[in-house]
């Protein structure tokens, strides 16, 4: 059983989960076997659930499941190394899987929060932004200007409101998800 309350056990696991795709990839590229990746993720999320005390910052736990990850991969490479050769090469991949991560991060979250915010939009605003960029017209907004009989104009105008609303809803959501 987990130390702590019921519902700090919950946010532990969702932060590990929230994370788990960004933390599989990580460790992947840089041990090169789904097994030990799958093995080396699941030593690092009851580290990570056990140890959250540790954790200072909420918006700061995926830098520090991550360390936890990069040690968990050293022990991983140190046992291995026994039963092959150390590739110097693994140390680069270390560094670039974190450069990596880092960067992919934050476009997960800004594709998650744009897909919650589509989904609050109204049926109507939902259809033309997804005939909008999902190219379903080949004249583009010309044709969806035809198809909903209105002006190109007021597709354009109609277009940058959503656009607008979406925008806001992203900011807010991130933010949201910062001081969580």
């Amino acid at each position: 059983m987990f130390p702590g309350s019921g519902s700090h056990r919950s946010e532990r696991t969702r932060l590990v989960l929230q994370h788990r795709t960004a933390l599989y990839s990580y460790i992947f590229s840089c041990v090169k076997n789904h097994a030990d990746a799958e093995d080396i993720l699941h030593d690092v999320c009851v580290i990570a659930i056990e140890s959250f005390e540790q954790l200072k910052e909420k918006n700061s736990f995926f830098p520090w499941v991550r360390e936890i990850a990069f040690r968990q991969i050293l022990a991983h490479l140190k046992k291995r190394k026994k039963e092959t050769p150390f590739n110097p090469h693994v140390v680069a991949a270390l560094a670039d899987a974190v450069h990596q991560v880092e960067e992919e991060q934050p476009m997960q979250s800004y594709r998650e929060a744009l897909m919650v915010c589509l989904d609050k939009l109204p049926s109507k605003s939902r259809e033309l932004i997804m005939m909008r960029y999902n190219n379903e017209t080949e004249e583009g907004v010309t044709g969806i200007a035809t198809q909903f009989g209105k002006s190109k104009q007021s597709i354009y105008s109609r277009l940058k409101r959503i656009k607008s609303i979406l925008r806001n809803c992203v900011a807010k959501n991130i933010a949201s998800e910062a001081t969580e």
